[in-house]
């Protein structure tokens, strides 16, 4: 009997020591399952660098549209521009020619008679063909670079001096004599679209026919 109480002495003694391993063993088991779980929440979304990634596609994504966009509005601008200007150098080129043909049918020995000579002989004019007789061609006292703007009156949809607001461009009108049957017209037009100046010069060769 006093053995058996020993012996039961003795378990006991041993799973008092070995109690708390097991406690131990299972604490750290526990932080292990945590730790993990842990790492697989941080797996979760994404990282500064995957963010910075998409950012950078998703603004490329949008600035190239945008770029190609703006350069073809830029681009239809100027066309717009151009033409308008050709029209603008062609509508002088015509009136010097009916101007010609005037002198002509009328029998004048001069076949560019008239207010037209203020454009020649190295100076520069303006033409307004809306103007009334007398008042259509004027000298720019200053030169090459001295004419006003022409202005755009919305109510009749014309390009004039009398009236109508400022517009972009500005027309010169020269006269050359090549010889006494030839003389050359060049008409240039300047405007600026966007920050850029343009220009659009036009001649042509008329005859005393």
């Amino acid at each position: 009997m006093k053995l058996l109480k020993q012996k039961l002495n003795i378990f006991n003694i041993f799973r008092e020591i070995n109690k708390p391993r097991i406690i131990r063993f299972i604490r750290g088991k526990s932080r292990a399952k945590n730790i993990r779980n842990y790492k697989l929440q941080l797996s979760d979304g994404f990282t500064m660098i995957e963010s910075l990634v998409a950012i950078s596609v998703l603004a490329m994504s949008i600035i190239g549209p945008m770029t190609i966009a703006s350069k073809s509005l830029s681009s239809a601008m100027f066309s717009r521009d151009q033409i308008t200007a050709f029209y603008l150098a062609q509508e002088a080129v015509e009136f010097v020619r009916n101007a010609r043909d005037e002198n002509n049918i009328q029998g004048n020995e001069n076949w560019l008679d008239g207010d037209i000579n203020i454009c020649r002989n190295g100076n520069v004019c303006t033409i307004d063909i809306i103007e009334t007789l007398g008042n259509q061609i004027k000298q720019c006292i200053g030169g090459t670079g001295s004419c006003p703007v022409l202005k755009y009156d919305d109510n009749i949809n014309f390009y004039t001096y009398k009236s109508g607001a400022d517009s972009k461009f500005t027309r010169e009108i020269q006269l050359t004599e090549i010889n006494n049957r030839e003389e050359e017209i060049k008409v240039t037009l300047s405007w600026e679209t966007g920050f850029l100046n343009k220009n659009f010069v036009v001649k042509e060769n008329i005859f005393d026919w």
